[in-house]
């Protein structure tokens, strides 16, 4: 029963801190013009500094120069045109970070999808770049079938047109590839 009385509180508290943080009224600058009430966000948010906790736990944090809420289309998402830098925290405190030029993130999928120069540093020192990279958060699963380049903390280095992973890293299916692997006897 306690279990559940924390599963809704959590899930009113989120639903509130959502609310409260895409309730800005939308801005519109000076010389962009939509060309119908569809076509334009519900909110426009600047200088964004977001911090997620789980369980009280600090998870992760997005900074990003600006978000579009595009919540009010029938498959809703939110675009981050200027790019994102996400510092995700395990739960022993070490932080990966994954930029991109721009993401797009879909609300009733999980899905993220980041583009131009997408960039990831696992806090183990696994070093990942692509132009093109998808998080499945619902799963936690990542993938692409753009060309990438892999830096893992033994030394190997993989280039392959597209690959797909868990999130950590530990299992690491990739195709087509080329690279330098080190193998003990």
């Amino acid at each position: 029963m306690q279990n559940k009385k924390q599963y809704i509180i959590k899930n009113i508290v989120t639903a509130f801190a959502v609310t409260m943080f895409f309730s800005c009224q939308s801005v519109k600058k000076e010389g962009q013009e939509y060309l119908s009430s569809e076509d334009a966000p519900i909110a426009e948010v600047y200088e964004v500094n977001l911090k997620y906790t789980d369980s009280g736990r600090l998870a992760a944090i997005l900074k990003t120069p600006k978000i579009l809420d595009f919540s009010n289309k029938s498959f809703a998402y939110y675009e981050f045109p200027e790019g994102i830098i996400l510092d995700v925290i395990d739960k022993e405190g070490k932080v990966s970070v994954v930029t991109s030029d721009y993401a797009i993130s879909y609300k009733e999928t999980g899905l993220i999808d980041m583009r131009g120069n997408v960039d990831i540093r696992t806090a183990d020192s696994t070093h990942l770049q692509a132009e093109q990279l998808y998080w499945d958060q619902n799963i936690n699963w990542v993938f692409t079938d753009q060309p990438y380049k892999s830096y893992l903390p033994d030394g190997t280095i993989n280039e392959a047109d597209g690959f797909d992973a868990n999130q950590d890293f530990t299992i690491l299916n990739s195709r087509i590839n080329d690279g330098v692997m080190f193998i003990e006897e």
